[in-house]
Parts: C-alpha cells; sequence; structure tokens
C-alpha cells in the first residue's frame, strides 16, 4: 500500500476516493475517523491519506495530478469583493446628523439645566442636608 495523497479535510479526501473510483483505482482512506474527530490535529498527523495497491501507483498519481489541475483551473474567475461604496454610504447616512445637528440635551432640557441638576444632585448629603460645594 502507498500513500498518494493527503488531505485536511475527510470530505475533500472522499471526493478524490471517488474520483480514483470513477478511474477503476481501488483506494483507501487512513486516519479519516481521527481527523473526523479530531479535526484540530489534521496538519499534525498529516491529514487524511489515501493509499493505494503498488500496482496502481502510476495510474493514481497521474489521476492526483489531473485532479487537482483540474480543482485548480475554476470555471469562473474570482473577482474581489467591492463594497466600500456600501461602507461610505453607511458612514455618511449614520454619521452627518451627529455632524449636522450635534448632541442634543436629554428629555428637552438644556445643557446648563443639566450641569444645574448634576451640580444640586453632588451637593446634597445622604441625609438630605445641603451641601458648600460650589461650581468653578
Amino acid at each position: 500500500m502507498t500513500t498518494i495523497a493527503t488531505f485536511t479535510t475527510p470530505e475533500d479526501a472522499h471526493l478524490f476516493r471517488a474520483y480514483l473510483g470513477d478511474l477503476g483505482i481501488e483506494a483507501s482512506l487512513k486516519d479519516e475517523h481521527f481527523i473526523q474527530l479530531f479535526w484540530y490535529y489534521s496538519n499534525t498527523i498529516g491529514g487524511v491519506r489515501i493509499v493505494v495497491d503498488d500496482s496502481d501507483q502510476d495510474d493514481a498519481t497521474a489521476a492526483y495530478q489531473t485532479y487537482m489541475e483540474a480543482l485548480r483551473a475554476g470555471p469562473y474567475p474570482v473577482n474581489p469583493v467591492r463594497a466600500w461604496p456600501i461602507v461610505l454610504v453607511l458612514s455618511l447616512y449614520v454619521g452627518i446628523p451627529f455632524m449636522l445637528f450635534g448632541r442634543k440635551p436629554l428629555w428637552g432640557q438644556s445643557e446648563t439645566d443639566v450641569d444645574e441638576a448634576v451640580l444640586e444632585r453632588e451637593n446634597t448629603n445622604l441625609d438630605g442636608s445641603q451641601a458648600t460645594l460650589k461650581r468653578t
């Protein structure tokens, strides 16, 4: 038995084994169940191995080269994602109201009313008596 290829996932190994089966080459998988249970050890133990008989080694190696070239060919070109227009529009949509109107005080109070309420709350002791802190 000779190892022809290794794959990081059992799914990829099964696809290649099925491809070899279509070509009439008997193949088996090694370490498939271990990788399925402990996927994070895939690189450590070398992944899922495809093994064939020594008599089929040359045919399986040629089939592996053909299979990998077909995977790399890809029927459609991959275009990069162009998300910058969406990000720009969303940034403007979210940011412009804050730039135009600023931060409005809550509950219809002006900023000085809010500051005076905070100062009064800070000047009140726990027993309800007024402290002598002044605004600077």
